[in-house]
């Protein structure tokens, strides 16, 4: 099994040097096609998939779902003001999760086939995965956990640039996209999404330059996975 997982800041470059990496070595890259995999797997829209991509739950829905999960009284729902029924966040009683199960999907189910799916990935092997907390879900196999840092200036010109914002407006998203993936981490994995002990490599790509890092993720996954470049593990 040879996988190579990034956890990357936001506008770092992560997606160059993931292709840089997969043409060298010969693997697939699945970033955003993750969600079509997911989908699939939980046979849903991809559209309904990305509303819960790397995102973690808001304190009212953890609420509600534990009140759907332990059934409580239907006056319960009354703890604030307004019936919490009308809340966009509001999830079927226990009777109908449990007829129809999968087909209604919020954060733990979508977490739920995110995990089912990478793992078939890294069972298929040879291939970049990005993001989606890969260095948590397939701690437990022979893995090369890649972790993708840049200075916030040096990401908020990236991402002024890509997304032709403006600076301030370019900030407030990499601020932002930070934040909901730290979140994403600590909530459903309980771990500090900057602890360097999750990686093998944490890499500079702004000192480094794209070219470099993946240079740098192409020689540790040789070394680890005992193969060469274009060569079939």
């Amino acid at each position: 099994m040879s996988v190579i997982t990034i956890s990357r800041e936001f506008s770092c470059g992560a997606s160059e040097v993931a292709q840089l990496v997969a043409q060298a070595m010969g693997y697939e890259v699945v970033d955003k096609e993750l969600l079509t995999h997911i989908a699939l797997e939980a046979q849903v829209s991809e559209d309904e998939v990305a509303r819960y991509d790397e995102t973690g739950m808001s304190s009212l829905e953890r609420f509600l779902r534990a009140l759907v999960r332990f059934g409580a009284p239907e006056d319960a729902l009354s703890w604030s003001p307004g019936p919490l029924r009308e809340s966009p966040f509001w999830l079927p009683p226990p009777e109908q999760w449990r007829k129809e199960g999968s087909r209604f999907l919020d954060h733990e189910e979508c977490l739920r086939f995110t995990q089912v799916v990478l793992r078939k990935l890294a069972q298929r092997g040879r291939v970049v995965l990005i993001g989606r907390a890969g260095m948590m879900v397939l701690r437990d196999i022979p893995a090369l956990h890649v972790r993708l840092v840049a200075p916030v200036e040096w990401r908020v010109q990236r991402c002024a640039v890509h997304d032709a914002l403006p600076l301030d407006k370019a900030r407030q998203k990499v601020l932002a996209e930070d934040k909901r993936r730290a979140d994403y981490i600590r909530q459903f994995y309980k771990v500090d999404w900057n602890d360097p002990t999750l990686y093998h490599l944490t890499l500079n790509v702004a000192d480094l330059g794209v070219g470099t890092t993946a240079a740098l993720i192409i020689a540790a996954a040789q070394h680890l996975f005992g193969t060469s470049a274009n060569t079939p593990p």
